[in-house]
């Protein structure tokens, strides 16, 4: 897996030489072959220029050390945070998006999963109510770096632990939510340790602009985000989309993924002019799937 993530790693550079090799003999190849491969040398450099480090180690506050990586250039950063049971890796897509677009990106595994060891047992369960430390860690890193704009984006699991933390620390310049259950683990709480996130109780006090976005028909998700719409602040915002993907797999499927991204990116860009709360339902028929946990009255 190292061997093929460096190779990827050096996938730009390489396919840059190769193209300038090309263009050196420009009547070997037809004249508008020449402007695709001058095209695909502008956006290999970019990506190129970028630098990418090799997991290093960060550290909770409880003393855990946990395996992140570090994409891009720049003073806008944004963090991304990962489903369960998943690792940093789900985020590669949107990564290479978001470092052409020319910010530094921090992801990470949180405990018990990916490299990172488990802290209380191998069930990656009773690890959950404490990676939100992960998000601290990664915001301090970003601030020790510099960072002069920082954005959190989880999925799933990873947004329910940023709608927690993202409450009580205003270094966040703007907050988004894919697919994020209001509490994790979102089941009645029996076989698993004490305790569980809880983005739902925190929403509210989050003052900066938050994104929330959800496939309609991915049961409990749909009716999650609707919750954190409902219960945010303005400004806010929530995104629909007719499909029952969830997280990651949604903004990665070729299908949703370009207008995903177009969401995502407008965000990042526009945030701080954002006003009121706003929805886009490509969806307007679904109906709020209403067997979920927790109920409505907690």
């Amino acid at each position: 897996m190292k061997r093929i993530a460096q190779r990827l790693r050096g996938a730009p550079l390489r396919a840059a030489a190769l193209a300038m090799r090309l263009l050196m003999h420009p009547s070997a190849i037809p004249a508008a072959a020449a402007a695709v491969i001058a095209a695909a040398v502008i956006f290999a450099a970019a990506l190129g220029a970028a630098t990418k480090s090799d997991g290093f180690v960060l550290r909770s506050d409880d003393g855990l050390p946990f395996v992140a990586e570090l994409t891009g250039n720049g003073d806008r950063w944004v963090l991304l945070g990962h489903m369960w049971p998943t690792n940093r890796h789900i985020w590669d897509v949107l990564e290479a998006r978001l470092i052409a677009e020319g910010y530094r990106v921090l992801s990470w595994d949180f405990r018990c999963h990916g490299d990172t060891r488990c802290w209380y047992s191998g069930e990656r369960v009773d690890d959950v109510p404490d990676v939100y430390r992960e998000w601290e860690a990664a915001l301090d890193h970003a601030i020790e770096e510099g960072a002069e704009e920082i954005i959190g984006i989880g999925a799933s699991m990873g947004g329910t632990s940023l709608m927690q933390i993202a409450a009580y620390r205003a270094e966040f310049a703007a907050v988004a939510a894919i697919s994020s259950p209001n509490v994790f683990p979102n089941k009645p709480p029996e076989n698993y340790r004490d305790g569980r996130l809880d983005g739902l109780s925190n929403v509210g006090d989050i003052a900066v602009p938050k994104l929330f976005m959800v496939g309609a028909t991915n049961r409990c998700a749909y009716l999650y985000s609707e919750r954190f719409f409902e219960q945010s602040a303005a400004p806010s915002r929530l995104v629909v989309y007719d499909t029952d993907l969830h997280g990651t797999t949604m903004i990665d499927d070729p299908q949703f993924r370009p207008d995903a991204q177009r969401e995502i990116l407008a965000f990042l860009r526009t945030h701080a002019s954002l006003q009121g709360k706003t929805i886009r339902n490509e969806a307007p028929a679904t109906v709020a799937y209403d067997e979920c946990y927790p109920p409505d009255e907690d």
